[in-house]
């Protein structure tokens, strides 16, 4: 094959070149880089303007000259295990204003010596290019951390005054998002560390939310009873006081008895007139074992005991002779399947007589 090597070659009208031919550059290491004329040619119909777009582009691993590649969503595809890096720094916490704070210059910021005095600065909003995480590491108790808008601008988190501080417990992280030109956004990443001490305490805790919540929920502790029938519950009624406010009476079921505990309190805050209070067990299975003390309404008052049958299920107060006047009281609590205990005090009038029956079939 011949080779002839020219300093200049001018073509005036028309170059052809064999197919597959390529042109071989001579680099000034004394190297050798082959261009393939065929690539080459499916260039054609790309525009100058196009070519240019991708000039100093390489294929790889990102970085700096490097393009993303957007899908048809307009997403970037990462390949498995693929992660783009965000920025990060340790930052140690200083100053107690934003003007002494440590500057934030990061994205993702692991901030220590934070002891509830020091603090860092963010940037200003209108020039971060994107959210700013911080990370308070310190876990000690009171160790918060002070972040702070720009110093001197008129910045400020969550609407709060310009270079005011938004305060981070121990242990937090946070994301701080600009969402205007001079306003940030965080979620509240306050609070306090819990404590080993604390944490132990949970230690062989079994109750549920619910069950907690039943024992704990004072503002829920009365129920009032202004409607009819009602369907006592262990969820709703357990460990409440049930008033009863309905003065033409009403008819409540409890639940079934299994040994669960429930203990149900029952107290007449508006006196029947008409009907009756009837507290009456679920079904014929259950029975009530007890007994109510009880006095007259009389200027000197007689006192009594009514005590339940081997079959009492049915509990009625009539709002005169068996009860059921403002300030009676009955406490019913399950014990066993089948089986509820009742202790209670009724004040009663006329000719006296027994609350407890059989009644339910």
């Amino acid at each position: 094959m011949l080779q002839q090597k020219y300093s200049n070659v001018k073509v005036t009208r028309e170059l052809r070149v064999g197919e597959a031919a390529n042109i071989v550059v001579e680099n000034a290491d004394g190297t050798e880089s082959t261009i393939s004329l065929t690539e080459l040619a499916a260039l054609d119909g790309i525009a100058a303007a196009d070519l240019a777009k991708i000039d100093g582009i390489t294929n790889g691993t990102g970085a700096a000259g490097k393009a993303l590649v957007l899908d048809a969503s307009g997403n970037v595809a990462m390949p498995d295990n693929g992660a783009i890096a965000l920025s990060r720094a340790s930052v140690i916490a200083a100053g107690t204003t934003a003007a002494d704070a440590t500057v934030l210059a990061d994205q993702v910021n692991a901030v220590t010596a934070s002891d509830g005095a020091k603090g860092v600065a963010l940037p200003a909003a209108a020039t971060t290019t994107g959210p700013i995480y911080v990370i308070n590491t310190v876990l000690t108790s009171g160790a918060n951390l002070l972040v702070y808008p720009v110093n001197g601008g008129n910045d400020n988190i969550n609407g709060g005054a310009e270079d005011a501080a938004f305060t981070m417990g121990p242990g937090k992280a946070a994301w701080f998002i600009p969402t205007s030109a001079t306003q940030w956004y965080v979620e509240d990443a306050s609070g306090v560390l819990t404590t080993t001490a604390e944490a132990n305490i949970l230690d062989g805790v079994t109750a549920t939310a619910t069950e907690i919540n039943r024992a704990c929920d004072t503002s829920g502790r009365l129920v009032s009873i202004t409607t009819t029938p009602v369907t006592v519950t262990e969820a709703a009624h357990d460990g409440k006081v049930i008033v009863l406010n309905k003065a033409d009476g009403a008819t409540l079921t409890l639940p079934a008895a299994t040994g669960s505990g429930t203990r149900l309190v029952f107290v007449v805050g508006t006196s029947v007139t008409s009907n009756s209070y009837i507290i009456q067990v679920a079904d014929a299975t259950d029975v009530m074992d007890g007994m109510v003390h009880t006095a007259d309404d009389t200027a000197t008052p007689v006192p009594g005991v009514w005590v339940t049958a081997a079959d009492t299920d049915t509990i009625t107060l009539d709002g005169s002779t068996k009860g059921g006047i403002i300030g009676d009281r009955i406490e019913l609590i399950d014990i066993a399947t089948n089986q509820w205990t009742v202790h209670g005090s009724l004040k009663q009038s006329g000719t006296e007589a027994t609350p407890f029956s059989a009644a339910v079939a």
